[in-house]
This record gives structure tokens, sequence and C-alpha cells, in this order.
């Protein structure tokens, strides 16, 4: 373990002088320039408020890493002086930035004022790079052992296929816990209703809204690929009456079950409930209210692990393909691709052109402004990684004012998720059909509502949206062993679902603003 400690007296040289040891930190971490000077920009803009209550005191900088990653803090000892008792600290503060992976979080404890930013880890291969060695290591490894004789082939099963379901587990494990935690921590994020305000709420249910949209036009759009038992009178009849049933049972009988059945509208339900609660009362479960936090941190640091090991889980989920299952249904698989790809540029296409005839500008200039975000979006399936040219782009090239896009672009980044819904979708439909269960209207209902609410609870990194599909599937009846290859699946076309969901969303803020008056439509329009 590295550690490396200073300690001032603040003033304005002290804040000149932690802003450099930050930006050295996070230097070395291999964090992009940009978002090294957002950071220091923030932290400098907070110290500088502490300052006012504060100065004289003592400051200490501290910077330790742990197994290749970096923790950098600065605290300040005196009476607390929260980040959001300023205008704009909410801003830096917010807890939908650190989702991002970008902001510096908060906390007060032993009469001393905290700001944290990491564990930052230092910058790797490109995740599209290792996801193609795994593909072609698997087929070609894969291969060589097929020609082996069948005893040598059974030795390489009792080595590989132990080791593949422990993975499965371990994601089976961590899905329902992720999916609480993250939808009350999303919740209890917004700090306070009141600070969001009417932009704030506005801005929530036109992206939770777009998001099912999306989702139901994609479903009816892709029904005719499959065999949809529609049914007649009656039946449709009694489908509306399974769907009203459904609805009615997302309520759970008990805290627990949830959890155990791994039913996903009810655990969602929970997560929304308890998140309104612990909002609601505010500091007087201040107690509660970090516990979701830092469980939540956990979960999102186990993610962090298992995004590492998309690779590892490619390679595996295609190699097992292919000693199992000779007769795999390529054309299963060829359809997810021949669905979901032309789906998100039909979606981004219908966004740029909505977006060039309300403001009646070119449609080739709105994709030279949004092409930046989704290049780095599709090289890196990461919204994470976008998230300062992304913000760059909204409010230096489309004319969203700042106290828009700071809140509007992170926010989005977590909830709004139309290309990760088509995914999504054309997935558990693909895998439906394979495996031989029956579509029907309330099996599509329930698969638009499932894909939509998961979707916006799967963490934003690479490999984020793995942990959802053992829960989606136990919903929608699709056997576990479908897992292997959705998630081999999802995480070739996470790139193009990443990309497309930031590309939207950018539309649909510049869109919303306008609404709400208060885009500068000369800059929209501006070469």
């Amino acid at each position: 373990m590295k550690q490396y400690k200073e300690e001032f007296i603040l003033s304005t040289e002290t804040i000149d002088r932690v802003s450099q040891l930050f930006g050295e930190a996070l230097e070395e971490a291999g964090t992009d320039k940009r978002d090294i000077l957002r950071i220091r920009l923030s932290l400098e803009d907070i110290l500088g408020m502490w300052m006012k209550k504060l100065e004289n005191n003592a400051v200490q900088y501290k910077m330790v890493q742990r197994f290749g990653r970096l923790s950098t803090s600065v605290c300040v000892e005196g009476t607390q002086v929260s980040p959001d008792e300023d205008e704009q600290g909410f801003l830096f503060s917010s807890r939908l930035l650190a989702q991002a992976g970008l902001a510096l979080e908060y906390s007060y404890k032993n009469g001393k004022n905290y700001l944290i930013c990491g564990p930052l880890k230092k910058a790797q291969t490109g995740q599209m790079t290792n996801l193609l060695f795994a593909i072609l290591a698997a087929f070609l490894i894969g291969g060589i052992v097929k020609t082996l004789p069948e005893g040598a082939q059974n030795i390489v099963l009792e080595i590989v296929n132990p080791v593949f379901q422990t993975i499965l587990n371990i994601l089976r494990a961590i899905s329902s816990p992720m999916i609480f935690l993250a939808v009350c921590w999303g919740i209890i994020s917004i700090g306070d209703l009141s600070a969001v305000g009417k932009i704030g709420k506005k801005l929530i249910i036109r992206m939770i809204a777009g998001t099912f949209a999306v989702g139901s036009v994609f479903a009816l759009l892709a029904s005719p690929f499959f065999k949809i038992v529609w049914g007649k009178n009656e039946a449709v009849l009694g489908g509306f009456t399974d769907i009203y049933t459904m609805i009615l049972d997302i309520v759970p009988p008990d805290i627990v079950s949830p959890f155990l059945n791994g039913n996903a509208l009810q655990i969602v339900f929970l997560g929304i409930c308890i998140g309104i609660a612990l909002l609601v009362l505010g500091q007087r479960v201040s107690v509660i209210q970090d516990i979701i936090v830092q469980a939540n941190e956990v979960v999102f640091f186990l993610m962090g692990v298992i995004s590492k090991l998309v690779p590892a889980f490619v390679f595996l989920s295609i190699f097992n393909l292919l000693l199992f299952d000779a007769d795999v249904n390529v054309w299963g698989i060829v359809k997810v691709f021949a669905l979901t790809i032309p789906g998100c540029l039909l979606l981004m296409l219908v966004y740029v052109l909505g977006m060039a005839a309300k403001f009646r500008i070119s449609p080739a200039l709105i994709v030279k402004k949004l092409l930046p975000t989704y290049l780095i979006a599709l090289s890196t399936a990461s919204s994470a990684a976008a998230f300062a040219t992304n913000l760059e782009t909204c409010t230096k090239k489309l004319g969203i004012p700042d106290k828009v896009a700071n809140f509007a672009i992170p926010l989005g980044q977590v909830i709004y998720m139309p290309g990760a819904v088509i995914g999504f979708l054309t997935i558990v439909f693909c895998m439906a059909e394979y495996y031989g269960v029956q579509i029907t209207v309330m099996w599509m209902v329930t698969a638009v509502l499932t894909a939509g609410l998961l979707a916006m609870a799967a963490p934003p990194v690479p490999g984020g949206g793995l942990t959802i599909y053992t829960i989606m599937f136990a919903q929608l009846g699709i056997p576990g062993e479908a897992v292997a290859i959705a998630v081999a699946l999802n995480s070739i076309l996470d790139f193009v679902m990443t990309s497309s969901n930031l590309l939207c969303l950018q539309v649909e803020v510049t869109i919303a603003s306008e609404s709400l008056e208060l885009l500068d439509k000369e800059k929209v329009a501006q070469e």
C-alpha cells in the first residue's frame, strides 16, 4: 500500500496546493485531462466556500493507493459546512455525478469536513480490444478442443464448467441486492425534492416515459419477427386481466420473498418505496441513508471488478456453447444482432431528424455536434468515460444552460436507457424463442416493463447489465442456462446500446431545455 499525506492551514495558498495534489493523483491514475480540470474546479469552489467559515483551520490532504487504485481526500477541521449550502454545491456533491465516476464525495465525521475522490483505476487496455480478443480466443481454443478425443474434452469441461458456473452464481448473488440498492440510492441521490424543482421533475418524467415508450414501440415493431400468440377475443381479454393482476402483484407479500424468488418488479417496487421514505424523512434517518449509500458503493465496486471479468466471462460463455451445444441456433444469435443494431440506428435517426425538424437545422450539423460523445461511448461501452465530453457538448455546442446540463446529464446517464431497452428486449425475445417459451401479449407487456425498470437499475459501467439477466429471465420464465448466451451477446452489443443511449440523451435534454424556454437556440444552429 502506498500512502502520502500533507498538512496545512486553510488559506488561498492551501487551496492552490491541494488542487495541484489532486490533479497529480488524477493524472497518475490516467484520468482524462478534461475530467481532471472539472474535478479541480469543483474542489476549488468547495474549498473556497469552506475558507469563508473555516479560515486558518487545520487541513489534511491524503492519497492512498491499494491494489492499483488511488483514493484522494482532503479534510478540514471545524463545524459542518456542507457543499449543499451553496447554490451550486448540490451539483458537485450529488451522488448522481458520483455514479458517472467524477464527483467529490462529501461527509462530516468527528468534527471534520471530508471531500473524497476515488478509488480511481489506472487506465487499461480498451474494453473492445479485450472483448474481441476473448471472442477470437474462444473460437480458436474451442475449435482445437473439439478435435481432441472425447475423454480429453471431458477433462477440459470438468475444469472449465465449474469456473463458469461460479461466475454465474456470483452474478445471481449480486443481482437482486444490486437492483434494490441502485433504485434506493438513485432516489436518495436527489437529495431534496425542492432542490430538483420544476425543471428536474419534468426531466425525470420525460426520461422515464421516453425509455418505456421506446421499449413499447420496439416490441411492436419486432413482433413480426417472432411467433406471437395473440389469441382470440376471449384470450386477449384474459391477457389484459393477467396484466391487471400482474400490476397488483407488484406489491410483495413481504420484504424477503422478492429477493428469494428474484421477482424484479417487486424488488424495484420495494426500492422505490423505501427510497422515497428515506428521502422524505431526510436527516431523521441519515444513518440508514448512509448505510444504503455505503452498501451501494460496495456493490458498485464489485460491479467494477466484475466488469474486468467481462472478457473472461464472454470467453467461457462462447467456449461452453461450442463444447456443450454443438447444435446451437446460429440464426437465433444472428437475429439478435440483426434486430438490435438496426433498431438502435433507427432510434438515433428518428431522434436526429426530429431535432433537425424542430430547430430547422441540418441533420449533418447535429450529427457533427453529437459525434464526439457517440464515438467515445461506442469504443468504451461506458457512459462514465464519455461524461466529460457529453457535458461539454451539451453546454458549448447545444446551448443547454449549465444548471440544466449539470443535473440532466449525470441523471440521464443513469435512468435514460432507450438503446439498452432495445437490446434487452431483443435478447429476451430471441432467448424465449430459442427455449420454446410462449410469447403472449401478457408476456410482451411484462418484458417491456421489466426491461425498462432493469435498464435504469443497471450500473453505467462496462458489463453493468450482466447481472440483470438472471432476474429478467426468472421474471419471464426463460431457463437459467440462457444467461450464458445472453451475457455473451450483451457484452458485444453493450457498445452499440450505450452509444445510442447517450446520443438520444443529448437530443432529449436539448428539446427539454427548449420546452422550458432555457435553450440558447443560436448556439444550437451555430456551425
